[in-house]
């Protein structure tokens, strides 16, 4: 029967999960998961590129989101008790003011806050469901670790986009169920890539008109729906500190369709103060979402992590201002208390728990060498191929779509290469003329990759290079040949002129620097395009586990994890000192790698040689000395050892390619001279050529600086 969970039999169904046994749902609920938008993932895996190091860790957001409205619900109802138990105290919340009259200041007791938690369980289950919707492929990785694309899945900009799109794709579901339009295919792709076509708002006045008293349920149930939406979209805002206002929440589809459906439904009773703890119970510090990863994300990866589901008897509601609210202005926050009747040391001994099995999650899994060399891989790939950006077609597709989608690219664009040989001007008129999306973005990146050639003469040439190195990486990362470790950097490293591990990783972490690294040492080292990869995290990991609100007996005194002496009359040093020493081993985590294709590996001492010149740090000691191992003979490795103080570093690109040259020919011809006699030699001509073909020579006491080598690290003629 169409849009059956109107009928109010109430009737749930259960589904079974591993860690929660049988949940339930609500026909509403199964409504909103079956849909496009939230299928899409299923396609989606929680962990990334772990699985190439954890073959079980396979488990997709669906199972996450699931799991979360699971915990969500159980969160809100414990909540609701503590607050019926504690019905006379009052909480504080600022009201902002629309008119710019500033902040007022209101309050809610505990038993009317009891009630509207009972009251917005519902909502609280759906922004579990729907936290993670606005995820793209490999999106943590992309977005997160090496940051190519700029715009995030919980931007409000995205957000929006996605709910949109939800919304509309369930009417276009209902305007066919109910037999008011034909199913089409061409409309089902347009919204299942996100595309809000004009004739949505007719789809509802159709379904309002169709459904008749009908419509009246169904208005409410998409009013819960929009304060759902309406609390995810400050999920940031929330983590923030020091500003002046609450933002407003844009325009939301939901809204109108909403009016149009029972124009005399109360609105949205969504006030950001009073309502922050819904956020917080679903996605903020000790949450609904990290008690669900924090035990699902390990045991697929068959790591033994374990804690207690008791902290959820803990949750508490608190008012707080000042730094522990987002405008410094009185707000509602969830906590975990642990003092009741008695000091609840369980209670603080299972948040360290947590803590360290976050950690456990980021250093062993998402930190894990071999998953970051595969990330560094896709992230360069998409830059070479010239994407500046995510399309919003393509932030709707699985994780195997979006890899098949860059081979398809890296084929196109190879193809126009080859049989055109655009120059920029030429090519640039061309883009918009596509008449699908593919083609498109063909385009766009096809005019990115030539707008930053150094010139029109060598634009093609750069292109076509840019383009098989990017084939290159994506075929090495389908066939799991990853790249090999050759630099690595720890947390603590100094250098005598100031600069530590932070100077790198702030300067790295920016794609553009990261990519001029990449290409700059690969042109010096004459290899292709995509032979090195870098991967350089923010140095500041995510701390969140530590930030989450604790109380003790009493409720104004209120601080952080890693504070937690601070709220209580008895010495809890022992727990803050622990939660403070994880805190510091989360530090630890950090590490800037680089990879190089294993095909070059004969470069490998050369490579790292260069990326120490060029950042001015060293590499790691025990992997300068693995990589060094079988060295001998090796004409590179005596340009980064031996040889490395005979030749003026800046001709060190015409060095390498002469060697080059030298060994193709050796292979041909055999063995002549011995691997240093034949370096010294080539070091000889090279420096000899130089001098000559100068207009003016460098006197010996000067030094010759590359690009990004500072001029202490430079070699002297």
């Amino acid at each position: 029967m169409p849009l059956d969970f109107l009928n109010g039999t109430g009737a749930k169904k259960n589904v079974r999960t591993t860690l929660y046994g049988d949940q339930e749902f609500t026909q509403w609920e199964l409504e909103i998961l079956h849909t496009p938008v939230l299928q899409r993932l299923y396609n989606l895996k929680q962990l990334g590129f772990a699985d190439r190091v954890f073959p079980d860790a396979v488990h997709s957001r669906i199972n996450h989101v699931i799991g979360v409205a699971e915990v969500a619900e159980r969160m809100a109802t414990r909540l609701a008790v503590w607050l019926g138990r504690n019905e006379t105290k009052s909480f504080a919340y600022a009201l902002n003011q629309t008119n710019g009259a500033g902040w007022t200041i209101s309050s809610i007791s505990g038993a009317e806050l009891a009630e509207r938690v009972r009251r917005m369980i519902p909502v609280v289950r759906l922004m579990g469901l729907l936290h993670d919707l606005t995820h793209a492929a490999f999106g943590h990785t992309l977005e997160d670790e090496v940051c190519v694309f700029q715009e995030k899945h919980d931007d409000p900009a995205r957000q929006i986009r996605f709910f949109d799109a939800l919304v509309a794709q369930l009417l276009y579901l209902w305007t066919t169920e109910l037999g008011i339009h034909a199913p089409d295919p061409d409309m089902f792709d347009a919204l299942a890539h996100l595309e809000i076509p004009k004739e949505v708002t007719r789809w509802a006045e159709e379904v309002a008109a169709t459904l008749g008293d009908k419509r009246h349920p169904l208005a409410k149930l998409l009013r819960e729906l929009e304060c759902a939406f309406s609390l995810l979209i400050q999920i940031e805002f929330l983590h923030s500190s020091g500003q002046d206002h609450s933002p407003d929440v844009p325009p939301l589809l939901v809204s109108a369709v909403v009016r149009t459906l029972d124009g005399e439904l109360p609105p949205c009773d969504v006030v950001l103060h009073r309502d922050a703890f819904f956020v917080d119970i679903v996605g903020n510090t000790i949450c609904a979402d990290l008690l669900d990863y924090a035990r699902r994300d390990p045991g697929n990866a068959a790591l033994r992590v374990q804690f207690d589901d008791r902290l959820i008897r803990y949750v508490c509601a608190v008012s707080v201002k000042d730094g522990l609210s987002p405008t410094r202005q009185p707000c509602v926050r969830l906590a975990l208390q642990f003092f009741t009747d008695k000091m609840r040391h369980d209670v603080l001994s299972e948040m360290s728990g947590i803590l360290k099995a976050r950690y456990l999650i980021n250093e062993r899994v998402l930190f894990h060498p071999t998953k970051c060399a595969a990330g560094a891989m896709l992230g360069t790939a998409v830059q070479l191929l010239g994407m500046a950006s995510l399309p919003v077609w393509l932030q709707v597709l699985g994780d195997q779509e979006f890899i098949r989608m860059l081979v398809d690219l890296g084929e196109r664009l190879a193809e126009e290469l080859t049989t055109s040989h655009p120059a920029p001007s030429a090519r640039a008129g061309a883009i918009g003329r596509a008449a699908t999306r593919r083609e498109e973005l063909v385009q766009d990146c096809l005019s990115h990759i030539l707008a930053e050639a150094r010139s029109a003469s060598d634009a093609v040439e750069i292109a076509k290079g840019r383009v098989t190195g990017a084939r290159l990486l994506l075929w090495h990362l389908q066939s799991r040949r990853f790249h090999k470790l050759v630099f690595r950097l720890r947390p603590g490293v100094m250098h005598s002129g100031g600069a530590n591990d932070e100077t790198i990783a702030n300067t790295y972490v920016d794609p553009a620097r990261r990519f001029a690294l990449e290409r700059e040492v690969e042109r010096t080292c004459h290899i292709p395009f995509g032979a090195v990869v870098i991967h350089c995290p923010k140095r500041k990991m995510s701390m969140k586990v530590a930030q989450a609100l604790v109380v003790g007996a009493d409720l104004t005194k209120v601080a952080h994890l890693r504070d937690v002496n601070s709220v209580s009359p008895e010495s809890l040093e022992p727990y803050s000192d622990e939660i403070q020493a994880v805190e510091r081993m989360y530090k630890s985590i950090w590490q800037f790698h680089a990879y190089l294709d294993p095909i070059h590996e004969a470069k490998r001492t050369l490579v790292a040689e260069v990326l120490r010149r060029c950042i001015g740090f060293p590499n790691d000691k025990l992997l300068s000395e693995r990589l060094a191992d079988g060295d001998v003979g090796n004409p590179y490795g005596l340009l980064a050892g031996d040889l490395n103080d005979s030749f003026a570093w800046n001709l060190l690109p015409d060095i390498i390619h002469q060697i080059d040259i030298g060994a193709t020919i050796r292979m041909r011809h055999g063995e002549g001279e011995s691997a240093r006699e034949r370096t010294t030699r080539v070091i000889r001509d090279i420096t000899r050529q130089s001098m000559t073909g100068a207009q003016e020579q460098v006197p010996n006491d000067k030094q010759l600086t590359i690009p990004g080598v500072k001029p202490s690290d430079s070699e002297k003629v």
